[in-house]
C-alpha cells in the first residue's frame, strides 16, 4: 500500500487528505483499499472538518455518515460550524438528524425556536426530499412552536351573505381559509416554502398545526415538545439531569467493590461498537484514565469509550452546558472525566496496575461518585475551618491566609469545590479537579491552613482576641484583608525582639527600631530558636509541617524587610509584614 499500512492509515487517517493535495486517485485509492469498518474507525480518529473532508472523500460518503452514532454526528456538525455542515446535513439519517435538531434547539428545558432554525436552511438546501422527511418526522408541537415564532395566523369562514373575505386580512392564504402574516420579512421565503411544502404533502397537518398557532398555550405545546425530545434523548443515553447527578452523588454500600465484580466484557450481550477516543484532549495524557485507555484493545476499547461518551454526556446535563457550544461541552465533559479519573486513583492508590483492573470491572459513573466524595471531604474540611474553626474567631477569615494558601482554601468553599491552579491564563485561577495530585495538593494546602491555628493559638500562645485586636485597630495596612499571617507573627516577633508584651500594633514612632530588631532577629538564631521550639510537638509529622510553614514565612518576612533601610525615615504605607499603629 504504498508503504503506509493499513493501521498507519487508520491511526492518522490525515495522511490521506495530505496525499489527496498531491494525488487525488493515489489518496482515493488508498482510502478505499481500507475496509468499510476500517474507514469507519479511521473517521472515527479524526474531528471536525477532517472528519468531514474524510468522508466526502469516501464513495460510500451516505452509508459511513450514516454509521456514525448520533453523538458523534452531531459533535462533528457543531464543530465544523453551520456555515460547513451542509453535506453531512445532507448524507445524515433521520434519527442523526433528528438527534442534533433535539439536542441544540432547546435551551436546558425550554424550546427555542432560534437555535432550532438555525440548522433549517441547510435542511432546505439538501433538497425536497430531505425537508419532506423532516417535516414527516417532526413533532406537531415543534413545527406549531416554529411557527408561532414566524406567522400570525387568521382564520376566515365565509358565510353565506359574505362569500369574499374582508380587506384586512392578510395576503398569503393557499386554501383561502387560513391567512397568513409574516412576522419577519427575511424569513419569509423559507417559511413559505415550509408551508406551501406541508400543505401540498400533508394537508391534514397544515391544519392541525395552524389550529395549534391560533388556539394552543405556548406553554402546553412547550411542554408535550419538551417530554417528546427528552424521550428520544433518553433513548440515545442522553442523561436527565436528575439522572447526571447522580455521578456527584454518595456512593453507595459496597459500590466501591471492584474486586468482586466479573469483568464488564463478560456480561456483555453484543459487541460494542466502533466509537471515537474522546477521552483525546481532555485530560493529561499521564492521567490514570489515558493510561488505563491506552492498555485497553478490542471490544474492551469501544465499551469503555462508550462509557466515556456517557459521562461526558451527563457532565453537560449537570453542569448545564450549551450542548451546541463545543467549547462548554468540553469543559463539563472534563468536570465529569476528572471526577472519574480522581476515583480511579483513589481506589487504585496510584497503582497503574490496579486501575486497569479496576475499570475492566467497575463502572466509570460509579469512580466519578468516589471522586466526589474525595472533593467533598474537601470542602466539608474547608467550611469546618472558616465556619467554626480558628479563622472563624479572625475578622476577615481566610483573608488572613498568606498566598497561596487564601487562594487554595477559597476555590474550596465554592458549591463546586475548585482547584486552584496558577499556571492559568487569562485571568483565570480556578479549574476542576481532575486527578488524585489535585486532591493532595489541596489537602496539603488545607493542613497548612489548619495548623496554622495551632502553631498561632497554642504554641505561640496568641490570644484570638488579639489577633482580632490586631486587625480591627490597625492603621496600616489600611485594609484589613491586606493583613496576612506574616503581619501578624512579623508584628509578634519585632515586639517580643523590643521587650513590647502581647500583639499589638507597631506604634508608628517606634516602627525603625522595630525593623531593626526584626532584621537582626531574622539574620541571627531566630529560625534555629523556633525550629527548637517545635521539638517539643509529639507528632513528627506536626512538626514537620510546622518547620515547613515557619521556614517559608521567615523567608518571606526577611525577603520583605530586607530592603528597608532603617537609618531613613520609614513610612508605614510601604512596610510589609509589620502592622502599624496610628
Amino acid at each position: 500500500m504504498n508503504e503506509i499500512s493499513k493501521s498507519d492509515l487508520i491511526a492518522k487517517p490525515g495522511e490521506i487528505l495530505d496525499i489527496e493535495k498531491r494525488d487525488p486517485r493515489q489518496a482515493e485509492a488508498l482510502w478505499h483499499g481500507l475496509s468499510e469498518e476500517e474507514r469507519l474507525r479511521a473517521v472515527l480518529n479524526t474531528r471536525g472538518l477532517e472528519r468531514e473532508k474524510l468522508i466526502i472523500l469516501a464513495q460510500d460518503s451516505a452509508a459511513l455518515t450514516q454509521a456514525l452514532p448520533v453523538d458523534e454526528f452531531a459533535s462533528t456538525v457543531l464543530e465544523v460550524g453551520p456555515g460547513d455542515a451542509g453535506a453531512l446535513i445532507e448524507l445524515c439519517d433521520d434519527e442523526q438528524l433528528a438527534y442534533l435538531l433535539d439536542l441544540t434547539g432547546w435551551w436546558r428545558e425550554s424550546f427555542d425556536p432560534a437555535r432550532y432554525q438555525v440548522w433549517l436552511p441547510l435542511i432546505m438546501d439538501a433538497g425536497t426530499e430531505r425537508l419532506k422527511r423532516w417535516l414527516a418526522a417532526a413533532d406537531m408541537e415543534v413545527l406549531a412552536l416554529l411557527l408561532n415564532s414566524w406567522i400570525k395566523v387568521v382564520k376566515f369562514l365565509p358565510s353565506q351573505e359574505q362569500q369574499e373575505p374582508p380587506d384586512d386580512l392578510p395576503e398569503f392564504t393557499l386554501d383561502g381559509l387560513y391567512f397568513i402574516e409574516f412576522i419577519n420579512p427575511k424569513t419569509k421565503g423559507f417559511v413559505a416554502q415550509i408551508l406551501v411544502l406541508i400543505k401540498s404533502e400533508a394537508p391534514e397537518t397544515y391544519a392541525n398545526v395552524l389550529e395549534a398557532v391560533l388556539w394552543e398555550g405556548l406553554t402546553e405545546l412547550d411542554e408535550y415538545a419538551t417530554r417528546w425530545r427528552n424521550g428520544r434523548m433518553a433513548d440515545h443515553g442522553f442523561p436527565s439531569r436528575l439522572e447526571a447527578l447522580e455521578l456527584w452523588a454518595e456512593p453507595a454500600p459496597g459500590e466501591a467493590d471492584w474486586d468482586k465484580l466479573q469483568p464488564k466484557a463478560a456480561g456483555a450481550k453484543q459487541p460494542g461498537a466502533p466509537r471515537a477516543d474522546r477521552m483525546a484532549g481532555l485530560l493529561p495524557e499521564s492521567e490514570f484514565l489515558p493510561v488505563v485507555a491506552g492498555g485497553l484493545g478490542g471490544e474492551a476499547t469501544d465499551m469503555f469509550r462508550s462509557e466515556v461518551a456517557y459521562i461526558a454526556s451527563c457532565g453537560v446535563a449537570a453542569l448545564e452546558a450549551d450542548p451546541a457550544s463545543p467549547e462548554e461541552v468540553a469543559r463539563a465533559a472534563k468536570e465529569s472525566l476528572g471526577l472519574v479519573n480522581l476515583g480511579l486513583g483513589v481506589l487504585s492508590q496510584g497503582d497503574e496496575a490496579k486501575a486497569g483492573e479496576i475499570v475492566a470491572r467497575l463502572g466509570l459513573a460509579a469512580l466519578a461518585r468516589q471522586g466526589a466524595m474525595a472533593i467533598r471531604r474537601l470542602n466539608k474540611r474547608a467550611w469546618e475551618l472558616t465556619s467554626e474553626g480558628w479563622l472563624s474567631k479572625t475578622p476577615t477569615g481566610l483573608h488572613l491566609l498568606e498566598p497561596p494558601l487564601d487562594r487554595w482554601l477559597a476555590g474550596l468553599l465554592y458549591s463546586r469545590p475548585r482547584c486552584y491552579d496558577p499556571t492559568l491564563d487569562q485571568g483565570r485561577e480556578y479549574r476542576a479537579f481532575l486527578g488524585l495530585a489535585d486532591v493532595e495538593a489541596a489537602g496539603d494546602a488545607l493542613d497548612q491552613a489548619e495548623f496554622w491555628g495551632v502553631l498561632l493559638l497554642e504554641l505561640m500562645g496568641i490570644e484570638p482576641e488579639e489577633i482580632k485586636s490586631l486587625i480591627e485597630e490597625a492603621a496600616h495596612p489600611a485594609d484589613p484583608t491586606e493583613i496576612k499571617l506574616s503581619h501578624v507573627i512579623g508584628t509578634w516577633l519585632a515586639r517580643r525582639e523590643m521587650d513590647l508584651d502581647g500583639l499589638a500594633p507597631i506604634p508608628a514612632e517606634r516602627l525603625n527600631e522595630a525593623v531593626v530588631a526584626l532584621q537582626k532577629g531574622l539574620a541571627g538564631e531566630l529560625e534555629a530558636e523556633l525550629a527548637d521550639s517545635l521539638q517539643a510537638l509529639p507528632d513528627p509529622a506536626q512538626a514537620a509541617l510546622a518547620g515547613r510553614a515557619l521556614r517559608g514565612l521567615l523567608t518571606r518576612l526577611e525577603q520583605e524587610l530586607g530592603g528597608l533601610k532603617p537609618s531613613a525615615e520609614i513610612d508605614p504605607r510601604f512596610v510589609a509584614g509589620l502592622v502599624v499603629g496610628p
